[in-house]
């Protein structure tokens, strides 16, 4: 191994590895070494050749991360920055990635990311890596998202590394964020919700934290108990018995009922058959999706909780999700009789929903060119 990635080079590696269904977990450990060159003398463009080189492409506008164990194995060039690790790492600080380079841990990213993310992004970053999903690495706001993966890592993991450590750089912006850090996010929209409801008004969220993602509820079958017969409603309050089940666009596809609709009108004599009996199955699937939706949501009413659903326009405007929080808080305060208040000052102040918006279309932009202000790379 010649190179160990970090920072931002350590994360676009990490979600390119993830979004091929490599598991973190099942990555060798490598030692911290001083870079070498593996073509030539040393470290050039020649090295960084595709046919050889399958990471970020160092240049002068996104420069490569890479971490060194000392000054004396400092890279030199504005292509390349190397950072000194100047104390020993824990055991399995840094992963084997190929032949040439390597990349720090999880847990090492997330304090590393501390140094230039802003609080919410990184505890976006922490969600992401705790969770079942990956952004991609060109293109992470507005690009595709990988759902359906295992987690790199969980926050005890986090919070055990960071505990192991002293006087380092970010230590103790990270360790906070970790407060707002939950395992178990399927999805990117999760963890926005996450974060959005986990932060206190001063980092520009609705503070009803702690939140929980995907808790595994049992509940009644038919009306008979069975051992393995659960829900797993995608966000729960700590506050009352009241959560939120995300319904977005892959929730119900719409697209694909309506290309078998458009097939069939298309059919002929010889096709008909075979285009009705495929939007049959179609209609079929959606009408036992709703119908299985609506028994979650009355046993998990049944088991004392009230999840309401929340779907991707929501998250379109901050308007929207200010009224959806309402509902929740009228919920608790209805059927639970919470004392909701505070909870209520923090939505009628003119100046921190304004500040919720803005965090919002940075954590989910809608359209446009998807930069984010909140440090979100």
């Amino acid at each position: 191994m010649a190179v160990t990635l970090s920072h931002q080079s350590a994360l676009d590696a990490l979600r390119m590895v993830r979004s091929e269904g490599t598991s973190v977990h099942e990555m060798d450990a490598a030692r911290l070494a001083a870079p070498s060159a593996w073509v030539g003398k040393r470290l050039g463009r020649k090295n960084f050749d595709p046919d050889v080189w399958r990471w970020q492409q160092p240049s002068a506008s996104k420069p490569l991360h890479i971490l060194v164990p000392s000054d004396r194995s400092r890279v030199r060039g504005g292509s390349i920055v190397a950072h000194i690790s100047a104390r020993d790492l824990p055991p399995g600080s840094v992963l084997w990635l190929d032949g040439h380079s390597g990349m720090v841990c999880p847990e090492l990213l997330f304090l590393q990311m501390a140094e230039s993310f802003s609080f919410p992004a990184l505890v976006m970053l922490g969600l992401e890596l705790c969770g079942h999903f990956a952004r991609q690495a060109d293109d992470p706001l507005m690009g595709d998202v990988v759902d359906g993966i295992p987690a790199a890592t969980d926050a005890d993991s986090i919070g055990r590394y960071l505990a192991s450590l002293e006087r380092v750089k970010g230590l103790t912006k990270a360790r906070k964020a970790l407060d707002f850090v939950c395992d178990h996010a399927v999805s990117a929209p999760e963890a926005v919700l996450a974060t959005m409801y986990g932060l206190p008004p001063e980092e520009s969220g609705y503070g009803l934290g702690p939140v929980h993602l995907n808790e595994r509820v049992r509940v009644a079958d038919g009306g008979q108990w069975t051992r393995d017969r659960h829900r797993y409603p995608d966000l729960m309050f700590d506050f009352a018995p009241v959560g939120l089940n995300y319904d977005g666009s892959k929730h119900f596809d719409v697209s694909d009922l309506m290309v078998a609709a458009e097939a069939f009108a298309r059919s002929d004599e010889m096709t008909r058959g075979g285009a009705r009996e495929a939007l049959r199955k179609k209609l079929l699937a959606a009408r036992a999706k709703i119908l299985d939706d609506n028994l979650r949501d009355r046993q998990l009413a049944a088991q004392g909780r009230i999840v309401l659903p929340i779907t991707k326009e929501d998250l379109s405007a901050g308007e929207r999700l200010d009224e959806l929080t309402r509902q929740v808080l009228s919920c608790a305060y209805e059927v639970f009789g919470v004392d909701v208040d505070r909870y209520l000052k923090t939505l009628d102040d003119a100046l921190l929903a304004r500040d919720r918006r803005d965090l919002l279309g940075a954590l989910a932009p809608q359209g446009g060119s998807g930069r984010s202000s909140y440090g979100l790379l």
